[in-house]
């Protein structure tokens, strides 16, 4: 039966085995380049070249306080990912470093800088991504009756975008690029995800794609996925002793076959076995290793990690929320100098923007690129947008904020903007408005009733649970970026309408989204965020 349309509650998203949520828009448009061929003496074309295909996906969600995206999409380790313990130096991602010396200071951090998008060292060349649809009879259910797959693998993230804007949701919006795309259906419209760790594939065999049937591709390979560097069907090797202990990620063949072979592993799908190398001590196998495994097949094998959607459920995560907009959003201007946060007033709009500029490794004998690095440094630009007062704003930027309120200040001009450099934007993303935590900052409390009671929260990365009514609120993420530089300035006044000021900065890397809310000791006072080693 032909499908007639596919709509927003048919397609779900999925990134390395992890499901994407609050996605507003999922696109993916390719590029066909090729070239006409002439020759002198005549006129008709010889031939037309293929180079090749470009994708460009665009994945727009709705900021929802959580940095779980922004996580998956920069690959953190699986133990860095669940950011569900107290923060100690072997699960944080990031910590907190000394201005002056670059030392710990012993507050580790969850969350997601910039450098983990260029990090290759543990990390698969750009993520998995997998968008499975619903059968139309099965609409507003969860069920996993699948009509086809479509799937993106070598997928790498080139441009992130935070939007705060009044009187509209708050966004976090993702720009990639890959050059493999396919549509699966029929035997092989069902992707599958596994994993096998140590324990399982140190032997000489172990069970895969159990109660499935794997797909045998239009090519008459097997429906394994990922591919290694000579474009064959094959799984991942994670070995998490190498790199000194940071890890690395392998792609290794996969074939079809009733026993074990040298270098490759084996298949069988009679008995849903995969044999080891029979080599795999040249691999060095060790505890911590494990095997990815993503595949075509005719159906979903494990009910605990492959299925069409999965409801958010959990106390680390703030389900409760679709979105959030003006009144649980603050934004605020520090220096290194501010002993505390001053929220700033009259803002319309804060958008930041990291343009993830990547450089397309091509080699002869191979048609798509082998690698796509990040170009560093990542500029980042920062938009503020302001209903038009007195000139408060003109004293943050400038850092002469003390002088502004104690009514000293004479004068202020672009020298004063242009002379800061340790300008920070914090943006602080809660689940209450401010009317119902009944205020803003450290005046905000939880409401009777509210439904963040009993839910877990993050401070400095260490892990509580809120218990009553009165509490202080703390944010549900915090961004911080660092190292601002003013670029430019408007005033503008039109007839009929506020004036309005216009500021744009840029800074270069040092853009973090930590879980939780962070203390300012932690961001101001000559102390920086930093990836975590």
């Amino acid at each position: 039966m032909a499908r007639n349309r596919i709509i927003y509650g048919s397609q779900s998203v999925w990134v390395n085995g992890e499901i994407m949520y609050r996605v507003q828009t999922l696109g993916s448009t390719t590029t066909f380049t090729n070239e006409d061929v002439f020759e002198l003496g005549h006129l008709d074309i010889v031939d037309v070249v293929d180079d090749v295909p470009a994708v460009a996906i665009t994945l727009n969600t709705n900021d929802y306080g959580d940095v779980k995206t922004m996580a998956v999409l920069a690959q953190l380790a699986p133990a860095k990912l669940d950011m569900d313990a107290s923060a100690i130096d072997s699960n944080a991602n990031l910590a907190v470093v000394s201005g002056s010396t670059l030392a710990e200071t012993g507050t580790f951090l969850h969350g997601v800088s910039l450098a983990d998008f260029a990090v290759t060292c543990g990390n698969l060349s750009g993520v998995t991504m997998w968008a499975p649809v619903q059968s139309e009879c099965d609409l507003g259910t969860l069920s996993d009756n699948i009509d086809q797959t479509m799937f993106m693998d070598e997928v790498f993230v080139n441009s992130i975008e935070f939007g705060y804007t009044t009187g509209a949701n708050a966004t976090e919006n993702y720009g990639a690029e890959t050059d493999v795309k396919r549509w699966l259906l029929n035997s092989g419209r069902f992707v599958n995800y596994e994993t096998a760790a140590y324990g399982v594939f140190s032997g000489g065999s172990f069970t895969a794609a159990s109660g499935v049937t794997v797909a045998t591709l239009t090519a008459g390979t097997l429906g394994f996925l990922r591919l290694d560097p000579n474009g064959a069907p094959a799984v991942s090797w994670k070995d998490a002793s190498a790199n000194s202990g940071k890890g690395e990620v392998t792609n290794i063949e996969v074939v079809a076959g009733v026993a074990a072979a040298a270098s490759t592993f084996v298949y069988d799908e009679s008995i849903d076995t995969m044999y080891n190398p029979t080599d795999i001590a040249v691999f060095f196998p060790a505890s911590g290793d494990t095997l990815e495994l993503i595949y075509a097949a005719d159906g979903y094998a494990l009910a605990t990690s492959n299925k069409y959607f999965e409801l958010m459920d959990t106390l680390d995560r703030p389900d409760i929320l679709g979105a959030v907009r003006q009144g649980q959003v603050e934004v605020y201007i520090v220096s290194d100098s501010d002993t505390s946060y001053a929220n700033a007033w009259r803002l319309t709009s804060a958008t930041i923007t990291a343009d993830l500029t990547r450089e397309a490794l091509a080699e002869l004998g191979h048609l798509g690129p082998y690698d796509r690095p990040l170009t560093v440094p990542v500029p980042i630009t920062v938009t503020i947008d302001t209903t038009a007062g007195d000139l408060e704003h003109w004293s943050r930027f400038a850092d002469r904020y003390s002088e502004f309120t104690a009514d000293t200040m004479v004068d202020i001009d672009l020298a004063d903007l242009s002379a800061s450099e340790d300008l920070k934007l914090v943006v602080k993303v809660y689940a209450q408005t401010d009317e119902e935590a009944g205020g803003t900052g450290a005046n905000r409390v939880l409401d009777v009733g509210s439904p963040l009671i009993g839910q877990n929260h993050f401070t400095d990365a260490t892990e509580g649970t809120y218990t009553a009514a009165g509490e202080t609120e703390l944010a549900l993420k915090t961004i911080v970026v660092e190292h601002l530089k003013i670029t430019d300035e408007a005033y503008t006044l039109d007839l009929g309408t506020n004036a309005t000021q216009t500021f744009g900065f840029r800074s270069t890397n040092d853009l973090y989204v930590v879980k939780g809310d962070l203390s300012i000791v932690n961001i101001t006072d000559g102390n920086k965020i930093r990836r975590n080693d």
